[in-house]
């Protein structure tokens, strides 16, 4: 790899001469460039900062994407051209800190070199969710918390990518290369819920079903490289891409006790092959391991005639995990690769024809494809995925009616197959009694009409209907019937007032089945489809004006409401009762105000204004009335509650708690920036950037904060 990398290197230095002393054109033009003037344009902007940051109360909400760093930043900016060379230079940067900042860098010489480099760094603060209240849910559940109230938990992401293309002398082929590196590192929650405790055991380590949260700490790179040639041959382009990708882990996954999958008491899932049944050991779960791709990618571009266009492409790829035993802290893993290799192969294509045979007429045809082999053997039977094969084509109409009326018509159909399908779903639990779907194939349809109203300056309105068949859905959750109604509307009746408007209503029916299930009380009767219906609505606005030339106004609101009844299967204990309610109320409802303001006076201040409000608000609604639950045998003596009432309430209280702290939001959040701007004469430009927000939590107080932020700079354009 380190010699290609030099050989193209080697091309890239060799092309960048060649272009500068071969520019197009014969001596005589190349002499007429030398007699030119010596034109050329060059702008500079340094705008340096210092940044305060002020926050109040838990900042991990408010303050997710900020860096929270009081820190000196700004903003450079360089470009420069050379017209008689046909040479441009561009580079702008913006730092708010050593871990937040971004720059763009292009170098362009004619059509013979282009090179360019972009980097990002920023930090994302997470919160701790593990308001998870064990033993008020089930008594029986330990929890394990090791992290500190109020913790502050972040992740810095960093993404460089580079690039370069180069011009071959006297033939029409572009040599080109690319190069990406990423890589995260931080701390954050990890959360699981280990049931492999049968409540039987004498010892302290899985007396009883093991819930737990915990830091875990992120550390991983993902690097690639690419190169390849780009060709035009009269009316066909062909170009070719071989990449190399690379993933490396340097996280340590948990490690945790091996709980009692392996006792005869607990028929499923079954233990591990190699290990006795009475294994109390530990295992390592989440592993993340690393990995190697290799992949080729062969795209067409072609003008089959004056009517006919196609573009086309073809990618294969190879992915070999070099994951070889899983941890030291466990000696039975070490002897034996149970986690590796995971290969993987992918075959991907695409084809796209556009075809008018008439100017009022546009038809486009498409067909996909991708295909994902999974080449390894699952440690347990059932945990592992599936070869997945997806194919969809489709056709889209497009006719122009009148001057102002166009109609639009498409249709597609998806296929799924799924091999080695009893792999998946996984199953997670020796009580689990989630419906297990195991649908080799799927396939599913979608025909849309649209009709669309425009003029040239006034108004644009286009109103449609999209419906979607699953006929053999893959999961539980697919609905076999999908209506959805939309609008969108663009009207700008005079210049200095515009107002756009986007809505869709999409309704859901019709679900599939489900499997029989045990212990089934009275309310759902065994083997009755699924009741399920959902309705969204989605809407959209924003308004412009503009009263004078300097000085501007927007408006937006966005809301989304989501109505979804299903019914829902609550346990207590496998063992002791499962309760079913008919179409359980869930709620979500989400709306955003905002406003922003400009205005220039003179060309010497600059003033702006931006405010924003956004509210969320969901949860379900299930029965909470202990007298309509059913009398469930053997739950005194199971369960250990003194009468079937206390079982009852119980019962109640755990519904409660899912239905309110658990699952429902309710977190109004509220945004404003103040920006002023002085221009000096001299090109000097002073001012001051004001920033704060806000967030709060009616169900978890904990996650209150508030922020804020001033930044003043000075600097000078020249």
């Amino acid at each position: 790899m380190k010699n290609v990398s030099l050989l193209i290197l080697v091309i890239f230095v060799f092309m960048a001469g060649q272009a500068r002393s071969q520019q197009p054109g014969s001596s005589s033009q190349q002499q007429a460039s030398e007699n030119a003037p010596d034109v050329t344009y060059h702008l500079v902007t340094l705008l340096p900062q210092y940044r305060f940051v002020s926050t109040s109360g838990n900042p991990s909400r408010v303050g997710e994407y900020d860096s929270l760093q009081q820190s000196v930043g700004g903003d450079v900016s360089l470009n420069e051209i050379f017209f008689p060379q046909h040479l441009t230079l561009k580079y702008s940067a913006s730092f708010i800190s050593q871990d937040d900042y971004e720059m763009k860098a292009r170098l362009n010489v004619a059509k013979w070199l282009d090179i360019g480099l972009d980097s990002r760094s920023f930090i994302r603060h997470v919160d701790d969710n593990s308001n998870f209240a064990a033993s008020i849910i089930s008594p029986d559940i330990r929890r394990t918390d090791t992290i500190p109230a109020d913790s502050l938990l972040g992740i810095r992401r960093r993404m460089n990518t580079a690039y370069g293309k180069a011009k071959l002398p006297n033939i029409p082929v572009k040599l080109f290369v690319r190069g990406g590196w990423q890589a995260r590192d931080g701390v954050t929650q990890m959360q699981y819920y280990d049931m492999g405790g049968s409540g039987l055991r004498t010892d302290t380590q899985c007396d009883n079903c093991h819930s737990a949260s915990q830091f875990r700490t992120i550390n991983y790179t993902t690097r690639s490289i690419a190169g390849g040639a780009e060709a035009t041959l009269g009316a066909v382009k062909l170009t070719y891409q071989h990449e190399f990708r690379s993933f490396n882990d340097r996280r340590q996954s948990p490690v945790d006790f091996f709980g009692t999958a392996g006792d005869p008491a607990e028929p499923f899932p079954p233990g591990p092959p190699q290990a006795p049944v009475t294994l109390d050991g530990l295992y390592v779960h989440s592993v993340l391991p690393g990995h190697q791709t290799q992949a080729d990618t062969l795209q067409v571009s072609m003008a089959v005639s004056h009517h006919v266009t196609f573009n086309g492409d073809v990618s294969y790829a190879r992915t070999n995990s070099n994951v070889q035993g899983v941890a030291a802290a466990q000696t039975f893993y070490d002897t034996q690769d149970l986690f590796g290799p995971h290969n993987q192969n992918a075959l991907n294509a695409d084809a796209t024809v556009t075809w008018n045979p008439v100017s009022p007429l546009r038809v486009i045809a498409d067909f996909h494809q991708q295909n994902l082999l999974n080449d390894f053997v699952p440690f347990y039977f059932l945990y592992g995925n599936p070869s997945l094969h997806r194919h969809w084509a489709g056709i889209r109409l497009a006719y122009r009616l009148t001057q102002q009326v166009d109609l639009e018509s498409y249709y597609k159909r998806v296929n799924v197959t799924r091999s080695n399908a009893f792999l998946w779903p996984q199953a997670y639990s020796p009580d689990n009694a989630d419906p297990l779907v195991v649908v080799p194939a799927t396939f599913s349809n979608i025909v849309g009409e649209a009709v669309r109203f425009h003029t040239k300056e006034f108004w644009n309105f286009r109103l449609g209907y999209e419906w979607t068949g699953t006929h053999d859905p893959g999961y539980v959750t697919d609905p076999r019937g999908d209506h959805r109604i939309f609008h969108d509307l663009t009207i700008t009746p005079v210049k200095w007032f515009s107002f756009t408007n986007d809505s869709s209503i999409i309704l859901q029916k019709s679900f599939p089945g489900v499997f029989p299930l045990p212990n089934q009380s009275p309310g759902l009767l065994t083997g009755q489809p699924l009741q399920r219906s959902n309705h969204l609505y989605m809407e959209s606005a924003f308004v412009t004006i503009r009263p004078v030339p300097q000085w501007s106004i927007g408006g937006g609101y966005t809301y989304l409401q989501d109505n979804l009844r299903t019914d829902m299967s609550f346990a207590n204990d496998a063992g002791v009762g499962l309760f079913t309610e008919s179409l359980v109320p869930y709620r979500q409802l989400s709306q955003t105000y905002s406003i922003r303001s400009m205005y220039d006076v003179k060309k010497r201040v600059g003033l702006g204004v931006n405010w924003a409000h956004t509210a969320a608000h969901s949860g379900f609604r299930p029965d909470l009335n202990p007298a309509d639950y059913p009398v469930f045998p053997g739950a005194v003596t199971v369960a250990g509650y003194t009468s079937d009432a206390a079982f009852a309430s119980a019962f109640s209280n755990a519904l409660m708690l899912a239905s309110g702290v658990v699952s429902e939001v309710n977190v109004p959040q509220s945004l404003f920036g103040a920006t002023g701007d002085y221009h000096f004469r001299s090109g000097f430009d002073a001012g001051l950037r004001a920033n704060y927000g806000s967030y709060t939590d009616f169900i978890r107080p904990d996650l209150n904060g508030k922020l804020q932020s001033y930044s003043v700079f000075v600097g000078r354009t020249w």
